[in-house]
């Protein structure tokens, strides 16, 4: 039962660890991001 879990929490004690319960968040940044990206390039 051991083995599974570590088998299928590879990201835990990582970098990458944070983006497991918040992934969402860099996907609203992203968007964020890209819709300011938009603003500023295409100015109307």
């Amino acid at each position: 039962m051991v083995d599974e879990v570590e088998s299928r929490d590879l990201v835990a004690g990582t970098t990458w660890a944070f983006l497991r319960p918040g992934w969402w968040i860099l996907h609203v940044v992203a968007i964020v991001g890209i819709l300011w990206l938009g603003r500023v390039v295409w100015p109307r």
